[in-house]
């Protein structure tokens, strides 16, 4: 995994340089990097450190990067407007006209009673849209319809709306369905390269869930919809809104497919088990594990090297099939044989039921909660059982816990045949529950415990259980909604610090898949959702056997004082397209309630 040395921070005085206004972009500040030590960011052109390198009050800075990140391959763009008339348009031809090879919206004349839209007649997907608008009067208000829809028996269109009003252009707005803004931004920076009286450009960049969009090359919203019940295709539609007189103009209206993301997950899958080879040998060695599915556990904890581990998921149509790698320097399981949870070990939690019962609050037949470790006190020896009060939950049919040691811990491997589910087939595509929680005992009793998917919900009901789809191999497109726990994150700010006060960023990186990964952007946002900072992590290792490796990147308390901030990881291929986001979760996973 290709990843910069040193955090970033990029400080843009919007319209400036040789890319201002008219869809250029910004460049770069001078000074606005944080320096290698991530000790201080030096941005004395914004005016945040005076000349003795102290920090000054923040007030309502915003550090951004000036580049659009596209998010996608094109297939060839398309002209929708020929300048003459309105052939693939549809709307209220009173308020929309054609003057000089541009379409003109409202009047200057007479005020508009009401919301008038000019439709495309083509619905779109995924696409990128580039036009030029150019608002005249005080109070004109306007917008863009994206993935919008005609309203039977009304004037109105619901969907998507790229806004061009007055204090709220380049905000995303939920047209006549949510009826809020979804997403905004500072509007002084909007208005640092906003053109009052002259053209505009306006890119509206819509693939998946995702949306982004640019005002003279300013990033003014990347939002993507957690709903997915919203529909994602429709028309697109110029509007011109209620109000006093007033005209918006549009021109240069081009849109460009984009390829569509491979839907090849089921909705509410948050993670894969991959096809396992032809041969799996439950010995203790995970070598037929190097490609599967991996999610990392324990990564942000104080004492790492006897924490940190990987769990791996693999499938056949046998068996299901789970390996462990662990940092362990005390490996330990004093624990008798119907308590295997009070040493170091693994609870597991499996949910094979179908129809209204998958994932259901009660635990029956086809669903399992049990244990294994492969120690027996501290001698390499596996152990299997099944919670108390549910011994008759599978038969223990086949079922198989090898293990070893390693120079820093242990590896173990686990089978679960299928057979111990009647009427259960497994196949490609099927989706099943699964939690899985990590034990430590230190040498001693049970002292902590982690979870990868849920929390300690997952011991009172399978309903927390994870969706977990089996596939052939983990996909480009499986990234997307496997991102939060193959790369987990968590943010904090650590106790002790050697220098001023410091928010830390950790993400755990994938010990497979990881290569696809060329880098970790931290993307910090008000509660309001305006870009604050953004950062480049910094890769380290932490074990070079078994590849235990984290992205950190650290930046001031005062840019991001605690509960006005929240922090997204944003994971980029090399040619800076997305594959996914993470935010740090919320649950308590530990031995007591609280994070």
């Amino acid at each position: 995994m290709a990843m910069p040395h040193g955090n970033r921070a990029i400080a843009v005085r919007h319209g400036e340089g040789e890319q201002g206004r008219g869809g250029k972009l910004p460049r770069r500040s001078p000074g606005g990097y944080l320096d290698g030590t991530g000790e201080e960011i030096a941005c004395r052109k914004q005016g945040i450190v005076d000349n003795a390198g102290r920090m000054q009050a923040l007030g309502s800075v915003r550090l951004w990067i000036g580049i659009a990140l596209l998010t996608g391959p094109c297939l060839g763009g398309e002209s929708l407007f020929d300048g003459r008339t309105f052939d693939g348009w549809e709307g209220n031809l009173h308020y929309f006209r054609i003057e000089e090879g541009v379409i003109v919206g409202g009047r200057l004349d007479e005020a508009i009673p009401r919301n008038e839209f000019l439709a495309t007649e083509e619905e779109y997907g995924d696409f990128e849209l580039r036009l030029q608008f150019r608002l005249t009067g005080e109070r004109t208000n306007a917008g863009i319809q994206i993935r919008s829809r005609r309203i039977p028996d009304s004037h109105e269109m619901i969907g998507y709306q790229a806004d061009l009003g007055p204090g709220i252009c380049g905000w995303l707005y939920d047209e006549s369905r949510r009826r809020r803004m979804l997403a905004t931004c500072d509007r002084r920076e909007v208005e640092a390269v906003l053109d009052r009286f002259g053209w505009n450009d306006y890119v509206i960049r819509c693939r998946g869930r995702r949306i982004t969009l640019h005002i003279n090359g300013l990033r003014t919203v990347d939002y993507l919809e957690p709903d997915p019940n919203i529909e994602q295709e429709g028309h697109i539609a110029l509007q011109i809104h209620s109000g006093p007189p007033g005209e918006v103009r549009y021109r240069n209206i081009e849109i460009t497919p984009l390829e569509k993301e491979e839907a090849s997950l089921a909705p509410g899958v948050r993670g894969v088990a991959t096809r396992a080879p032809e041969e799996v040998v439950i010995d203790g060695n995970p070598e037929e594990f190097s490609q599967a599915f991996a999610t990392p556990i324990g990564y942000f904890k104080d004492n790492v090297e006897d924490r940190a581990a990987q769990f791996f998921y693999m499938w056949d149509e046998t068996a299901f099939y789970a390996a462990l790698r662990t940092l362990d320097g005390h490996p330990a399981n004093h624990a008798p044989h119907d308590r295997i949870w009070e040493g170091d070990g693994v609870e597991w939690y499996f949910d094979t039921r179908r129809g209204e019962d998958f994932r259901s609050r009660e635990w029956t037949d086809g669903a399992v909660h049990c244990y294994w470790t492969g120690l027996n006190g501290t001698r390499i020896k596996p152990r299997f059982c099944l919670r108390p009060g549910y011994l008759d939950a599978i038969p223990e049919v086949g079922i198989d816990v090898a293990a070893r040691r390693t120079p820093v811990g242990m590896d173990m491997e686990f089978r679960l045949p299928w057979a111990n589910f009647p009427g259960f087939r497994a196949a490609e595509g099927t989706v099943i529950g699964i939690d899985a929680e990590l034990c430590y005992s230190d040498g001693q009793g049970r002292v902590d415990r982690d979870f990868v998917y849920g929390g300690p919900l997952s011991v009172q009901q399978p309903a927390n259980l994870a969706r977990i789809q089996l596939v052939d191999k983990l996909e480009r497109a499986h990234w997307s909604a496997c991102s939060p726990v193959m790369m987990p994150l968590r943010c904090d700010t650590e106790w002790v610090q050697p220098g001023r006060p410091q928010v830390t960023a950790t993400l755990a990186l994938p010990p497979v898949g990881a290569e696809l990964a060329e880098q970790v952007l931290f993307r910090v946002t008000d509660v309001g959702g305006a870009t604050l900072l953004e950062t480049d992590g910094t890769v380290e290792s932490f074990s070079e056997y078994g590849s235990f490796r984290r992205a950190r990147a650290r930046w001031p308390v005062d840019f991001t004082p605690p509960g006005g901030h929240q922090v997204t990881a944003v994971i980029l291929d090399a040619n800076r397209t997305e594959l996914g986001r993470i935010a740090p979760r919320m649950v308590s996973v530990g031995m007591t309630r609280g994070h």
